[in-house]
């Protein structure tokens, strides 16, 4: 009996090694995975049945050899079939057979070594998929545990604030309340809600929600604040220049040129009236500006006859010290001058608080809401004028001149908060997901 090694990356390369170098008489004693990750098998070629000494005491080698014919599916190799079984039957006799004849006597081989199947699977490949499934259960299990772990820290946490309250949360309320918070309403207004409304759990207590809380809004929205003379304040870059281009180009159209002034009082920065004198170049109406050495008072003075006046202050940080001198402006001009301030719902509910807490001392008249198209929520400009009681007059949506600018309605601008909120959970989940 001859004896032979056989190395190959993969048990497939290492079969077509053994086919191509002893034939289909070979015999396969014993396979195995060496340490650089190569497959070793070792055949024999007229093999009797015995296996020598050294083979007996190598630990690796398989108690009894594998035929080539590997045809047979994993599940059912374990188990020898029937067939398998007459096979080797008749393979003894056939041994036995040509033990009696002379040498001369034609036999058939102890073994066939047919093809491989097309669907033949490599041991390497079933390995591979064996260890990736055992990651992925691991994941899983990972993953279930880190649930469980987030669904009782929750379950604690809403113990103790019912420990705390002393009494057990509504699932209606606790599920309004979500909604509410989606809005990024403040906590203060989202209890104001809830403690007004009864809700019911039918399908109308959503709308119910959103109407009251309509109410809660202050707008002043009459066709007496488009005359007059109107003040625009507010930090940089809130829209008070655009704001007053969209209400003087409104104004124009419908009651001529002759009728508006537009007047500046930022001198701070350079070319700082350059915006507004091109509005007016557009508009065809009269620019002033109002420096360190002129009074406000007599330029409102002068044009005291006109039906609309539109003023733009300087935007500064509400802790510039240039700011006092502004204010000490605008508190010493005539009193039919309304001052309303211009709240970008871009900005953070904070610093809407800070610029509101900055410009009271002057007393507002009311504020702008700008930016609505840009912002992700409207949740917090509107806690912000609702807890502090600063009515709405306009709302700007864009930058298009003068149509993205419009009287404030209170049910508009929840409509377009619920809609702006839903839109953009959209977009994120799109976003986080890949959709």
């Amino acid at each position: 009996m001859q004896i032979r090694r056989f190395r190959a990356p993969d048990m497939r390369q290492a079969i077509r090694k053994v086919r191509d170098a002893v034939g289909p008489d070979a015999v396969i004693l014993s396979n195995q995975r060496l340490p650089t990750g190569e497959i070793e098998i070792v055949a024999a070629l007229d093999y009797d049945g015995s296996l020598p000494s050294s083979m007996s005491s190598n630990k690796s080698a398989k108690p009894e050899p594998t035929s080539l014919n590997r045809d047979v599916p994993s599940q059912e190799r374990a188990r020898p079939s029937d067939d398998y079984l007459e096979r080797i039957e008749r393979a003894k006799q056939q041994k036995m057979d040509k033990e009696a004849v002379p040498a001369t006597s034609s036999s058939k081989p102890l073994f066939d070594m047919p093809d491989l199947p097309p669907d033949y699977q490599d041991p390497s490949v079933e390995e591979a998929l064996s260890l990736r499934n055992q990651q992925d259960a691991k994941q899983l299990k990972d993953m279930e545990r880190e649930l469980l772990r987030v669904r009782e820290m929750l379950e604690q946490s809403q113990s103790l604030v019912q420990a705390s309250s002393g009494a057990k949360v509504d699932p209606i309320e606790a599920q309004a309340r979500d909604k509410l918070t989606r809005l990024g309403l403040s906590d203060f207004v989202i209890s104001r809600l809830l403690d007004d409304i009864d809700l019911k759990g039918r399908e109308d207590d959503w709308n119910r929600l959103l109407a009251h809380l309509a109410d809660y809004i202050p707008v002043r929205s009459s066709a007496s604040e488009l005359k007059g003379c109107i003040a625009f304040m507010g930090p940089t870059g809130v829209g008070k220049t655009t704001s007053i281009g969209k209400i003087a180009a409104q104004h124009v159209l419908k009651h001529g040129p002759d009728s508006v002034v537009l007047v500046t009082t930022d001198t701070y920065r350079i070319a700082a009236h350059e915006q507004l004198r091109t509005f007016g170049r557009i508009l065809n109406v009269a620019v002033e500006v109002v420096s360190e050495y002129s009074d406000l008072n007599e330029v409102l003075a002068k044009y005291a006859n006109y039906s609309l006046v539109l003023i733009d202050t300087a935007g500064m940080n509400p802790r510039d010290s240039n700011l006092e001198r502004q204010l000490l402006m605008m508190k010493r001009a005539r009193a039919n001058v309304k001052k309303l301030l211009v709240l970008p719902c871009t900005s953070q509910r904070q610093v809407l608080k800070t610029v509101i807490d900055v410009y009271s001392q002057i007393q507002l008249d009311g504020c702008v809401l700008s930016k609505l198209d840009e912002s992700a929520s409207l949740g917090e400009a509107i806690s912000v004028v609702v807890e502090e009681g600063l009515p709405v007059v306009y709302i700007a949506d864009g930058q298009r001149i003068p149509d993205d600018i419009e009287p404030a309605r209170a049910h508009n601008i929840i409509s377009r908060a619920v809609y702006t909120a839903e839109h953009y959970n959209q977009l994120y989940g799109a976003l986080k997901y890949g959709s």
